[in-house]
Parts: C-alpha cells; structure tokens; sequence
C-alpha cells in the first residue's frame, strides 16, 4: 500500500486516486478535480522534479503525507503532498506545498514549456481561502525548545539559517506577518524523532498555508525545522514582507532568485 501510495502521488498510478479526486497545486489556486487531470498534474510536477521516489513519509490521524526532492538548474526543490484517503484506501484529497519558493520560481519556469495552465498566479479579487486539508481546526499542538544549533530551512529563503537566536528572529518576523497561527493536523515522520504541524497564517487576507516539520536531537529539543508553503502567489507576497523585516538580519545568500522586492506579475 506505501507504494501504491507514492506512485500514485507521483502520477504513475492512477488507480490509486478517487474518481473525483482533487489536488491543490503548490503553485496555483484552484483545485484540480478528477482522476485524470489530478494524474497528470501530479506526473508534471513529478518531471520536473525529477522525482522517483520519496524522501519521507508522514503519517496521522487523518492524513497521510510524503516529503519529494529534486534537482533543478542545480538548486534543490522540495514539495510536500499531504493525502486524505476513502475507506477503500483511495486518495481522495491532495494538497501540496514547496520550499524554498526561489527554486520553486524555477519549477514554475520548466511547467510553463509543458504545462502553463499549471503556473497561472492570479490572486482574484476575492480573498483566498482554502478548501483543505482536513476538515476543520485543532488546538495548537506543544511545541518542544528550539536546539542552541537548530537549523532552519526556510520556505523562501535560499540559506539554512543556523542557530537559536536568528531562528527565533525569523518565527518571531513570520507570525508578525502571517498572524496567529490555525493550526489543522499533527503527523508523524517514519522512521525519525519528528513531527509535522500542518497550519494557515493571513497574508494580506489571504491564506497563506503552511506545514512545519520539527526534528528532534536526543534532548527532545528542535534541531531542524523545514518549512514548505503555498501557493504561490501568496508566498511570494509573504518573502515579499519578510524582507522588509529581515533584509538587515540576513546577507545575500539568503535571498537568491527573483527580487523579492517584485510584484508577482513581473516573476
């Protein structure tokens, strides 16, 4: 069945989703629905990426997840699918998230030549707000202390930020922008001490959603935290208000890719 899984999450088995399956790009807003287009979808990303198999699998209550990695132009992409599935054992719900978003803007540039209708980044005149994953709220999970050494692999920065004062820093400047924290599911990473937080911020109005997974050292302290986001063009608006805050905290290397100083309609 973990196989069936991730096949099915990387478009190469389409027998494994619902028939009206539906899939939440990383990169655009509306959800795709049915069993086809949902594979197909799936299988681009999955070209892009160059993805055959998954780093990580994530297990809880009511989702199930997988953790991809790819190479592109030679910098490291990474997008997180998170799964709801029928009684039958069917995936019936797909939401994905990428980190860091500068790369991402380079997956974005490879499915333009084969799929652009996979890449449009309009917001709307409305606010966004998500259909997923899960069905509703949860408390906020505890949350174990940060390691004096943790590393911090940001959603949209270029740079593993290491060590407990600037991560701390960097938490403290996201929840100024994104607002509290609605936090949706707590999972469970096979085969390491760590845990996922799925949750949603504001940006701007709209959601900006988020999963954090924590890795923890022998202390049972945080000695990693990965962070993937979507989509893409509320990312974009979020590094864009994270710079402000950080420009003077955080060197170059930290913001390669497209000026984070841009409008999302010049990227």
């Amino acid at each position: 069945m973990a196989d069936r899984f991730i096949q099915a999450l990387l478009g190469q088995d389409p027998s494994g989703l619902h028939s009206d399956v539906s899939f939440a790009p990383p990169l655009t807003l509306p959800r795709i629905v049915g069993r086809t287009p949902v594979s197909e979808a799936l299988a681009a990303y999955a070209q892009v990426l160059g993805e055959a198999d998954a780093d990580a699998v994530l297990t809880g209550s009511r989702l199930d997840g997988a953790l991809f990695t790819g190479d592109v132009d030679g910098h490291t992409a990474q997008v997180l699918a998170l799964a709801e599935r029928d009684d039958a054992g069917l995936i019936a719900r797909i939401d994905m998230y990428g980190r860091p978003w500068p790369y991402m803007a380079l997956v974005r540039d490879h499915l333009k030549l084969v799929r652009p209708d996979l890449t449009v980044a309009a917001l709307g005149d409305e606010p966004y707000v998500p259909e997923g994953p899960g069905n509703g709220r949860i408390d906020s999970p505890a949350i174990p202390p940060l390691a004096a050494d943790v590393a911090f692999y940001s959603p949209f920065l270029t740079a593993v930020a290491t060590g407990r004062d600037i991560s701390q820093r960097i938490l403290a400047a996201a929840s100024q922008v994104y607002g509290e924290q609605a936090f949706r599911a707590v999972l469970q990473v096979e085969d390491r001490p760590a845990l996922a937080g799925v949750f949603d911020g504001t940006v701007d109005g709209h959601t900006l959603q988020l999963v954090a997974i924590f890795t923890l050292n022998t202390d049972s302290e945080i000695a990693e935290i990965r962070i993937f986001s979507r989509p893409w063009p509320i990312t974009a608006h979020f590094r864009a208000e994270m710079y402000e805050l950080l420009k003077d905290a955080l060197g170059p290397e930290f913001w390669q890719g497209p000026d984070p100083r841009e409008s999302i309609t010049e990227q």
